[in-house]
């Protein structure tokens, strides 16, 4: 699904080739300021950041050379560390928008929409409320794992999504994420929570390194809780 050679950040990390195959659930950890977060931000293709190099295919496009919103388009989503908050924005609109949902389909995808939010503990007005003002952590957290639900979503990566969240919020998350995932999406998920990580029961542990990346199984990411990434 998505293919990376020698896919390089300037002056975060360089030569990083990876292969993320559809139907499958990938975890990035890393030290601190490796570029996790860079990571996945480039390939969205957010502005301000180094020069890219190197191949990044996903789908078959070069999304090297495509635009955020066109990267969104074949089916690429991004949940951010820190949500954005839009005041006069409610988050069914926000959907509605994105999705560009019809009249004539709004019923049933506000219906859905309540029903995510219900199974997640957010409050019954939550389709109202402005997208993430106001909101803890854990909903924006939340309120993002919607929107990846709502959309055409292929390819999720998640940065942090454990971030603010209870115990209970973690198994919602979890389950919800485990339902989505299925043989033709995949799932990317920066974190260093050990029961996240086991609870999603990853294809694959990937740690980031300043020239390249290792790939190991769950044990890779056990090793890393007992030794550090010195021990890796």
């Amino acid at each position: 699904m998505l293919k990376l050679k020698n896919y390089t950040v300037d002056e975060i990390f360089s030569d990083v080739t990876l292969t993320f195959e559809a139907g499958k659930t990938y975890v990035i950890m890393g030290s601190n300021g490796v570029g996790k977060s860079t990571l996945i931000h480039s390939l969205m293709g957010k502005p301000g950041l180094p020069e890219v190099s190197g191949s990044a295919v996903f789908l078959g496009s070069d999304i090297n050379t495509l635009e955020t919103d066109q990267r969104a388009r074949l089916g690429m989503f991004v949940g951010f560390q820190a949500p954005t908050s839009i005041p006069g924005l409610s988050n069914f609109q926000f959907i509605k928008q994105a999705t560009g949902i019809k009249v004539t389909e709004i019923k049933d995808n506000l219906t859905k929409f309540k029903d995510i939010a219900g199974t997640l503990g957010l409050p019954n007005d939550w389709d109202k409320r402005n997208l993430n003002t106001d909101a803890s952590g854990g909903e924006k957290k939340k309120n993002e794992l919607i929107q990846m639900l709502m959309m055409d979503t292929k390819l999720a990566m998640l940065d942090e999504p454990d971030s603010g969240l209870d115990v209970d919020g973690i198994k919602a998350l979890t389950s919800e994420l485990k339902a989505w995932r299925t043989e033709h999406n995949t799932l990317i998920v920066v974190t260093h929570y050990d029961k996240l990580i086991t609870g999603l029961e990853p294809d694959a542990v990937i740690v980031l390194q300043k020239d390249g990346a290792l790939v190991g199984d769950q044990s890779l990411a056990d090793k890393i809780f007992n030794d550090g990434f010195e021990g890796v």
